[in-house]
């Protein structure tokens, strides 16, 4: 009885949550706006997975993001972002995963727009991160996933902190046990430490294809179109990123 209406919460989260997203892309999209000049990123990841339980396991996470410089298309030219995260995910069964991300260390380099800002020193940051993804089978082999995010980004210096909501919706169909193919949006949302005119943060329209070469090893590469609106500018930043992870299972889990 349980499952059943566990099951039905989150057909009914997916669907509002569905309306609720292309209701902001309609906006995000097609209402007036000034967009800046178009940037090119590389993105970077490497995870190592240590499974605990059956139901819990730890992530450690070192990341690597490169970007053009100005009026330039070479994508790993200058340097974007380094980051350090751990995470510690808990799978109540196959539809629900609650996650915690206790620390975070972020080195973010500004976006470079214009001559000089490649010169910029990093901003440091530390962010804490909760969430809770939901999947629900929409036919065999294929899935629509829903995942909240709530962060909390502490900066270096004289910037304000913020708290961020993010909500991803994707479908995903799954070929065999090795391979899927996911397409998706992701919205990110500033609830505190803005004004009313940078709420909006960015949205991530995105494509990922997984390979599972073994059950230690996993290789995710994709491509992420995002709208960004950054905290000193009224332009929107329109950025093309391409991105490889790789995932590492430290072991496999005797229980499983």
């Amino acid at each position: 009885m349980v499952i059943l209406e566990i099951n039905y919460l989150i057909k009914i989260k997916m669907k509002s949550k569905i309306n609720a997203i292309l209701t902001v892309l309609l906006v995000t999209f097609f209402a007036p706006k000034i967009v800046a000049q178009d940037h090119t990123n590389s993105w970077f990841r490497t995870t190592l997975s240590i499974p605990i339980t059956e139901k819990i396991k730890t992530d450690i996470e070192l990341q690597h993001r490169r970007q053009n410089d100005f009026e330039s298309d070479n994508l790993f030219d200058k340097n974007l972002m380094y980051t350090f995260r751990t995470w510690v995910y808990y799978k109540q069964d196959k539809n629900v995963v609650y996650a915690i991300s206790p620390f975070a260390y972020f080195s973010n380099y500004k976006s470079i727009q214009k001559e000089g800002d490649a010169d910029a020193k990093p901003i440091n940051e530390y962010r804490f991160t909760a969430s809770v993804e939901l999947q629900h089978e929409l036919a065999t082999k294929f899935y629509v996933v829903d995942r909240t995010t709530f962060e909390y980004r502490a900066f270096e210096g004289s910037i304000e902190n913020t708290t961020r909501l993010r909500n991803k919706l994707a479908f995903r169909y799954d070929f065999n046990p090795k391979y899927n193919l996911a397409i998706g949006d992701e919205i990110l949302i500033n609830s505190t430490g803005t004004d009313a005119q940078h709420i909006f943060d960015h949205n991530r329209l995105f494509t990922n294809f997984c390979y599972k070469v073994s059950d230690k090893v996993k290789f995710d590469i994709g491509y992420i179109y995002i709208s960004r609106l950054t905290k000193n500018n009224m332009d929107l930043i329109e950025e093309n990123n391409f991105y490889l992870n790789f995932t590492y299972v430290l072991n496999k889990n005797p229980h499983s």
